[in-house]
């Protein structure tokens, strides 16, 4: 939640940089929910980059949601729809993390769904007013709070505990290494194709745990048939 407050801050404050409407801080992250998509769109545009490849960058990067959708499934499929649709709507990286950990100790469907809206509902709404607070107050920041630090430490604490599997550590640096081989072309066209050839390359990789991962995060070992761990 902090560190929601801080990325908030660091994206009004961008909007704010830029010179676009003050409004479109915390009106952007209540339709789109997803702030390194919202950073993405914003910096391009804000290098001259078209519409359409701005576009194409967010939805790229929020492709990673429909995985999350399909990881959640299992642990939704018990809920009522209006309860996938509002759970849906408020999921962001750092909820879907939470809740593939942690669902599992909450087998009753009922107790589950309020555990997952008790992980996002605040996540969300305390996101959307520090983007508020940060268009408000962009323009008094001191530069020496480097605030905008922020946005990859949060995406490492969820990535790091995520990557428990061969894809996983394959995508990761893949995407990393063409990011910075392509670091100079212009538009961020380099975040957009380190996420492409990250996944198109990861998708041939044998999906089995990484050495010290799981293949099911959040759940234990079963017991072995020798009382080990199998």
């Amino acid at each position: 939640m902090p560190g929601a407050v801080v990325f908030g801050l660091a994206f009004g404050a961008l909007i704010s940089e830029v010179g676009l409407p003050l409004w479109l801080a915390p009106y952007a992250s209540s339709t789109v929910t997803a702030g390194a998509s919202q950073i993405a769109i914003v910096e391009a545009l804000r290098q001259g980059a078209p519409a359409l490849i701005a576009i194409a960058t967010a939805l790229v990067i929020n492709a990673r949601l429909a995985l999350y959708s399909a990881a959640m499934a299992p642990i939704f499929a018990a809920f009522p729809r209006r309860w996938k649709a509002v759970l849906a709507y408020l999921m962001t990286d750092q909820s879907a993390a939470v809740s593939a950990f942690e669902a599992h100790r909450w087998p009753d469907p009922v107790r589950r769904r309020w555990f997952i809206l008790g992980v996002s509902g605040p996540f969300v709404a305390i996101w959307i007013a520090g983007t508020a607070a940060g268009a408000i107050l962009g323009p008094v920041i001191p530069d020496a709070w480097q605030i905008g630090f922020i946005v990859p430490l949060m995406f490492i604490a969820v990535m790091v505990p995520a990557i428990r599997s061969w894809p996983a550590v394959a995508a990761a640096g893949i995407a990393a290494t063409v990011v910075l081989i392509l670091k100079d072309l212009p538009y961020g066209l380099n975040v957009l194709i380190g996420a492409l050839v990250g996944i198109a390359i990861a998708s041939f990789v044998p999906d089995r745990a990484a050495p010290g991962g799981s293949a099911e995060p959040g759940r234990s070992p079963e017991p072995g048939p020798e009382g080990g761990q199998s």
